[in-house]
């Protein structure tokens, strides 16, 4: 415990002020002509590494400057840019703001990709991937750093991965990438799989989704942000880890010198053994007896590639962008457990590969008033499951011939090839009416179908194999919003409403084997209004009230072909949100945020076990939820950072007929969980120019019940949080402490090296169903940008 309590100790003995020379910082804010801060704006000093980008107020602060004479430039896609001469003296900081105009694309020069969008009202957090790009870390992890985010796993890499956001789970908050939603990619682009050096920055919305997102999300989303830059460039990567882990990236990035062409490659590789060791119940195959033992899994392999390929044209007289993109991955997994770790399996695997291409179009028309994007995308996604053991393995390894069962999974077994197929549209238009306000529509169109055999499989009682029989399910989500700006530019109202229509045509088999066909169609409307007020130039308020519709996933519907069965009979998911928030943020100095949400969601769509092989997408008749999070960081010096976060939800079934279930807390869900952290940044240490980043982050999970129990048992402590819960202990998730350290050192700016140590203590980590993660792992990565 002395060790546990010694580690962020430690960071407070490096101070040596020495290894500083005197360094200074400019400072400032950029708005726009109308006054509304801009948020995501590029500043730099030229022919220098220096540079940052704003923040949602629009502020900036670039640190760590040798005193001298420079140019100090702002570039941004859709305002023109500026650039000052800028004089800079010793242990100084000097403050330059810039007020931007709107520009015609065709006057763009070297520009580069903002997500400067309407609707930044909407509550958003901005997470900057730059500043962990050398650590061997993984998106799953720095999201689980944040307040009021959960992202739970089944298992080690390649695993299953589920986002909690602000009390809501699963599918009810989005993936997004560059704006697109993320069903078309299927596993390929999971959060778990995707590199920190591929993205630029991830945005956090919580509530309602800002218009050009437009999707049914009720909790809100995440949008990964891929990297784009005013120059070519080059970044790769490779990790080794622990479990025969390995990692590697590429992106690469040309721009010719007049800016209207552009081409680039972006891909992935991940590979793991994920043979750590779990405690597990393991039964003697000759004698019957069970037992509790620690053993290593042994059949848990996961490896994937991802690679998209782009090329395109810009500021040109016909469009400011179009860009045309092939994207090929593959997933291959090996099964070791099914929804819980109650039964091993030895010989289960399954795979997904697609090829996709897909078309992006930008253009301003009318004086830059219409801003046109056009995005089409169209795939066969192709899955395959194998469980034909013919036998049983048990923890051990040990193999038992059957001559009964056929599969693993279930006793008839698998050979399923099924090809999901996809047609994504997203069409955006943004209006400008006035200098004060702008009008958004958004329509969100997609066609599915899904077709296949499995000669293992259910079957009709005429004999025919159910997955032959084609599925289909189409989707629209139409999103019209006003943009309003008033009191110069402090209040922003942004008022959306939505239009949703889905229909589903599937068919399945009875007890009997008799063709039950599935017709559903359902329209619905939505409303949502959110509200920004700007105290000053670092502090805001937020408010967002929205009665929405979430449609139930394909997915969701027709399971994923692998342990996600369907459920044809799901209901779309009706909600009604209430979210308010307090924010402020001195860019270098200290930043504090707080939200709180109300939730009174009907028909809840909750991913459940159904028993210890399979999980299914199921309804909750209602649910409750109320909850809070608190997010700060400061600047202790200028070479140490500190932070720290705490979110607590009460989610809670309404359930009065039932006394049992009655207030329960939602299963399988957390309702407490914290993080701590910090990073020490040293200059000059044992070279020129080089620089070396040290940090520790605590991270903290109450403990929380796999199934629901009677809030009478529930632990006696302040809002739960101290004692025990009077129940069964295979029934309880238990308290969760973390504790990760690493460094990372660049000799002179294109070459770095990372090492890091998650879960010093090995402590016995469990997750989404009970489900054990691995234990202490070493990593190292190597990157180099050019």
């Amino acid at each position: 415990m002395q060790a546990k309590i010694f580690i962020p100790f430690l960071f407070l003995s490096l101070t040596c002020t020495s290894l500083f020379a005197q360094k200074s910082a400019v400072k400032g804010r950029i708005i726009s002509t109308q006054g509304k801060p801009l948020s995501y704006i590029t500043v730099s000093l030229e022919r220098t590494a220096h540079g940052t980008q704003t923040d949602e107020n629009g502020n900036y602060r670039i640190a760590g400057i040798p005193a001298g004479q420079y140019v100090l430039r702002v570039l941004s896609m859709e305002y023109a840019g500026q650039a000052k001469e800028i004089v800079i003296g010793n242990d100084t900081t000097i403050t330059e703001n810039f007020t931007l105009e709107v520009s015609a694309a065709k006057d763009l020069g070297e520009v580069v990709i903002t997500a400067q969008k309407t609707g930044q009202q909407v509550k958003v957090q901005s997470i900057n991937t730059a500043i962990y790009r050398e650590q061997p870390t993984t998106l799953v992890e720095l999201m689980n750093r944040s307040a009021g985010i959960r992202i739970r796993q089944t298992g080690g890499l390649g695993s299953r991965s589920n986002l909690m956001l602000n009390g809501f789970q699963n599918r009810s908050v989005r993936y997004f990438k560059d704006g697109i939603p993320l069903d078309y990619l299927g596993a390929g682009f999971d959060i778990s799989l995707v590199p920190v050096n591929m993205l630029e920055r991830v945005e956090v919305y919580k509530g309602i989704l800002p218009f050009h997102l437009g999707a049914d999300a009720l909790g809100g989303a995440l949008n990964m942000v891929t990297r784009h830059d005013v120059k070519s460039f080059l970044n790769a990567s490779y990790e080794l880890g622990s479990f025969n882990t390995h990692r590697a990236s590429l992106n690469a990035y040309y721009k010719n010198a007049k800016g209207n062409l552009f081409a680039g490659i972006n891909g992935f590789y991940n590979y793991s053994d994920n043979n750590y060791k779990a405690t597990v119940r393991l039964t003697d195959p000759s004698t019957g007896a069970s037992k509790d033992t620690t053993t290593r899994l042994f059949h848990n392999q996961f490896s994937n590639y991802y690679v998209e390929a782009f090329a395109g044209l810009a500021n040109t007289g016909w469009a400011d962008e179009l860009r045309f993109t092939v994207t090929a991955f593959s997933v291959d997994k090996q099964f070791q457990f099914g929804s819980s770790m109650e039964k091993p399996y030895g010989a289960v695997t399954g795979s997904q590969r697609s090829v996709v291409p897909s078309l992006l179009y930008k253009k301003k028309l009318l004086n830059s008033k219409l801003d046109i994007s056009q995005f089409l995308a169209y795939n066969t996604l192709r899955t395959a499951t194998v469980d034909t053991a013919h036998g049983r393995y048990n923890w051990a390894g040990q193999y038992t011939r059957s001559e009964t069962e056929i599969g693993e999974m279930s006793s008839t077994g698998s050979l399923s090839h099924i090809n999901f197929r996809y047609l994504t549209s997203r069409t955006n238009l943004n209006y400008q009416l006035t200098n004060t306000q702008a009008l958004n529509l958004n329509v969100v169109a997609n066609n599915f179908r899904r077709e296949g055999t499995d000669p293992y499989g259910h079957k009709f009682s005429t004999g025919k194999d159910v997955l032959t029989v084609p599925a289909t399910y189409n989707k629209m989500i139409v999103a019209l919003g006003l943009t309003s700006s008033f009191a110069k530019g402090r209040l922003q109202n942004s008022l959306i409403g939505k239009y949703f229509h889905y229909g589903t045509n599937a068919s399945d088999a009875d007890y009997r084997g008799d063709e039950v066909n599935t017709i559903n169609s359902r329209s619905a409307w939505g409303i949502a209004d959110g509200l920004r007020y700007n105290l000053n130039q670092y502090a805001s308020l937020q408010l967002s009230v929205e009665t929405s519709l979430r449609l139930p996933e394909q997915d969701e519907l027709f399971g994923d072909g692998n342990l996600k069965l369907s459920n044809f009979e799901l209901k779309p998911e009706r909600s009604i949100n209430i979210g308010a928030g307090y924010k402020v943020a001195i860019p270098a100095s200290y930043r504090i945020e707080a939200n709180a949400f109300y939730r009174y969601t009907k028909d809840l769509i909750l991913l459940m076990p159904i028993n210890f092989m399979f999980a299914q997408s199921q309804n909750v008749e209602k649910v409750k939820g109320l909850g809070v999070d608190v997010d700060g960081s400061v600047s202790v010096t200028r070479w140490l950072d500190a932070n720290a976060n705490v979110t607590f939800q009460e989610l809670r079934l309404a359930d009065p007929g039932n006394f049992a279930r009655d207030k329960a807390r939602l299963k399988n869900t957390p309702y407490f969980f914290a993080n701590a952290g910090l990073s020490a940044k040293f200059n000059n240490l044992l070279r020129k120019q080089d620089k070396i980043n040290i940090y520790w982050y605590y991270s903290f999970v109450r403990e929380y019940y796999l199934d629901y129990i009677p809030k009478s048992v529930e632990p006696d402590g302040f809002l739960g949080l101290f004692g025990k819960a009077g129940i069964d202990a295979r029934n309880i998730i238990p308290d969760q402490n973390i504790h990760t350290a690493g460094f990372t050192y660049s000799p002179a700016g294109m070459f770095s090296v990372g090492f890091q140590v998650k879960n010093i203590f090995d402590v016995a980590v469990f997750d989404n169903f009970k489900i054990q993660n691995p234990g202490r792992a070493f990593s190292v990565k190597i990157s180099y940008s050019l």
